[in-house]
């Protein structure tokens, strides 16, 4: 009889444990894959992009490579009959898109990066005035050893204005003009100016090129030449490139006599916003890695676009949720208006 009873507890207990532990396990780990939005990994989960903000303390869609999100899909809480609905998708794989995964360029006054996010994901910091390596680390909860490490420094030496890797990762985005020029525009642009700019601007109707387009076909054939080409900080020849080095070095090669400028000289100074882009039209956007105009590409058609990107000259889609967010216009140089 007391045997019948202790088997008796003993059933129940593990029971018990069953029903409690199954909304727990699950709940899974999901690694960020290049490619991947939240939109994504909430549809092949089966949940939410507003649970996965919550379940992750996320107060927008920005995410990163390598970046840790805890997944639970809408459909995993247990049922009247006490049962699991659905398999968490930690396995899911990205569908091999590649896509250029945004610098998170911090200001000396916040911090949003922290050590145990940092050892499986990559930002950047530029250097500001009263800056040391001491406290830099402090700012971001490492070390001086680990910040020279990742930036291969051989001493405490930095300079205002210099971009430091923070992070053991190789997933992080040069995107833009190099720091220099950064330091040189100081805050950037307005949305107000950008959008003043557009409007004093005669929008390009044409949809025809003429004899121009026989240099745009040259365009798009040295832009995909040149695909994989590593980025370069302030690269503007096939040994390297940043975006603008890019574009210059790709219009050169097909005829027209473009100086080297940045991005937001190109936007402001030398182009025209037009209405419908042909291949070979540049796109510019805004806030990628300082305020302002700071990163551009070369327009191919099907909503994709050639541009210096992370690591290397890549092809993108614009309907990723990072370029969409990023946005601005886009536009001609004003010489190939001109010209043809």
């Amino acid at each position: 009889m007391i045997q019948n009873k202790k088997l008796l507890l003993l059933s129940s207990a593990i029971i018990a444990t069953s029903v409690i532990a199954a909304p727990i396990a699950e709940a899974s780990t999901y690694i960020v894959q290049k490619g991947d939005t939240l939109t994504k990994i909430a549809k092949a989960n089966g949940t939410t992009v507003q649970q996965l903000k919550a379940q992750n303390n996320l107060n927008n869609d920005l995410i990163f490579v390598g970046q840790k999100l805890v997944v639970s899909n809408s459909s995993n809480n247990i049922n009247a009959s006490g049962k699991g609905t659905s398999k968490p998708s930690s396995e899911a794989k990205n569908n091999g898109v590649n896509r250029s995964q945004p610098t998170g360029t911090v200001k000396n006054e916040t911090a949003s990066e922290t050590l145990s996010s940092q050892q499986n994901k990559q930002t950047t910091y530029t250097v500001a005035k009263g800056d040391t390596l001491t406290k830099i680390a402090k700012l971001f909860n490492v070390n001086v050893a680990q910040l020279k490490e990742w930036n291969n420094l051989k001493s405490d030496t930095i300079f205002i204005g210099q971009t430091l890797k923070i992070g053991n990762s190789s997933a992080s985005a040069d995107l833009g003009e190099p720091a220099q020029q950064a330091e040189r525009d100081k805050l950037g642009e307005t949305n107000q100016q950008i959008e003043e700019q557009l409007a004093n601007e005669t929008s390009i109707l044409s949809n025809s090129l003429g004899e121009g387009q026989a240099v745009y076909n040259k365009v798009i054939e040295i832009a995909n030449s040149l695909l994989s080409t590593p980025y370069l900080y302030g690269g503007n020849t096939p040994a390297g490139f940043d975006c603008s080095g890019f574009v210059r070095y790709v219009y050169a090669e097909a005829g027209l006599n473009i100086i080297r400028k940045s991005s937001k000289d190109y936007f402001f100074n030398d182009t025209t916003v037009v209405e419908s882009p042909l291949p070979g039209d540049l796109v510019f956007f805004k806030d990628t890695y300082v305020k302002g105009i700071s990163h551009m590409g070369i327009y191919i058609g099907n909503g994709e676009f050639i541009h210096a990107g992370t690591k290397e000259v890549e092809l993108t889609k614009l309907e990723y949720e990072y370029w969409d967010s990023h946005f601005v216009a886009f536009k001609r140089f004003n010489q190939v208006n001109n010209e043809y």
